[in-house]
């Protein structure tokens, strides 16, 4: 039986992914004028509005595509279409961007 991820990653977990270099892609669905201001590292970006016309550019071989926002609230929306959509890899960053610059002030 095939482990199902939960929709939802925190940061600390998404830290982890990092440290034991699974494989992981990263897609934020920000607007680029978001991504501008604070960048998600080296994430694709597609708009949220676009997604569903971006399916080819996704990677499907990955243990984790982790799909970024400001607050969470519209990457769970990504990820929820996505997982139906046949990404059962896509999890969401628990309460997006900001809580993942919270996690690096505090591990600094």
């Amino acid at each position: 039986m095939t482990h199902i991820l939960p929709l939802e990653i925190d940061a600390h977990d998404l830290h982890q992914i990092h440290v034991q270099s699974r494989k992981a892609a990263y897609v934020d669905v920000r607007m680029p004028w978001e991504v501008a201001q604070a960048p998600a590292g080296d994430s694709l970006n597609i708009p949220l509005n676009q997604l569903p016309h971006s399916l080819d550019q996704l990677p499907r071989d990955v243990d984790h595509l982790v799909i970024i926002c400001a607050h969470g609230h519209r990457s769970m929306m990504a990820t929820q279409w996505l997982r139906q959509n046949g990404f059962a890899a896509a999890q969401s960053l628990m309460g997006g961007m900001a809580s993942w610059r919270r996690f690096q002030e505090m591990a600094a």
